[in-house]
């Protein structure tokens, strides 16, 4: 009796459950932005990517080129670079499916609490997964296709085209993907965690070694923009690209008045509804 006087009440249980989950996502919010604040020795509170002037809607900023260079039409070579995009988005898509549905463990009634939470989470990172490859390929056959189809106004630079008419198709694009390539590792941890027992701590380690060095490329990556110093930049870091492309996309909704994609908003809020109410009903 003593003993099950001590154990917490299942309301105390459940409401621990949220404050750990908001605390775990308020401080990786929190750190993430600090990185991304002080990247390059400086602080900038307001985020790292500074943008004065906007043309079109998801265009970007005011552009500084070499006097050298001369307005050219890059059309033909921002359609390849989405084309570069596209094929490895449709090849993670057709390989989460096997290995987040087809090969994923199933529920069983002896599962352990964590065991049942790990396959659960095998399902929703599945999910999260193909989603996100899919809309990678989305955004870049659209683009492509307009590249070829519309009218482009030269540029002095590729970057430049993209950051001025292709801002959000190209962030997001390149956002999808990321997450997407991040969501399908992250399916071998727990596909290990259920089907290898000890060895999966092993295969966990590895997979995230392999994740931070995928981030670090991809940083790498984003902070060197064209080249140039003052040049075209559309972050310093992936997290910054994340941030970028939710604001280009909130923007891009509001003002052109997009039902669907208001739509999409409300879907995303409801699923995260019912996954903490999920989460509370355990």
């Amino acid at each position: 009796d003593a003993m099950a006087a001590m154990r917490p009440s299942k309301g105390a249980m459940k409401r621990g459950r949220v404050f750990l989950v908001a605390l775990v996502f308020g401080g990786a919010w929190a750190f993430l932005s600090g990185v991304c604040q002080v990247s390059h020795r400086k602080w900038r509170p307001f985020g790292c990517l500074r943008v004065s002037e906007r043309g079109r809607l998801g265009g970007g900023g005011r552009l500084t080129s070499p006097p050298t260079q001369r307005l050219a039409d890059y059309s033909g070579q921002a359609a390849r670079m989405f084309d570069n995009m596209r094929a490895p988005a449709a090849l993670l898509a057709g390989a989460i499916v096997p290995l987040g549905f087809f090969a994923a463990p199933k529920l069983e009634k002896d599962d352990s609490p964590r065991e049942k939470f790990v396959k659960r989470l095998h399902y929703l990172v599945a999910s999260i997964g193909i989603c996100c490859e899919l809309i990678a390929v989305v955004w870049s056959t659209v683009a492509v296709n307009k590249l070829n189809e519309a009218a482009v106004h030269p540029s002095m630079s590729l970057m430049e085209l993209l950051q001025r008419d292709y801002e959000l198709p190209w962030i997001g694009c390149n956002v999808h993907f990321i997450v997407g390539l991040m969501a399908f590792a992250s399916l071998l941890v727990s596909y290990a965690y259920v089907s290898f027992g000890a060895v999966s701590k092993p295969i966990a380690c590895v997979v995230c070694a392999a994740e931070c060095l995928m981030i670090s490329v991809v940083n790498d990556g984003v902070v060197q923009g064209d080249g140039r110093e003052g040049g075209v930049r559309f972050g310093c870091n992936l997290f910054s690209l994340i941030k970028r492309y939710g604001f280009l996309l909130i923007t891009h909704a509001v003002h052109g008045h997009r039902l669907t994609l208001l739509a999409s908003f409300f879907f995303l809020i409801l699923a995260v509804f019912y996954l903490v109410r999920v989460q509370l009903k355990r």
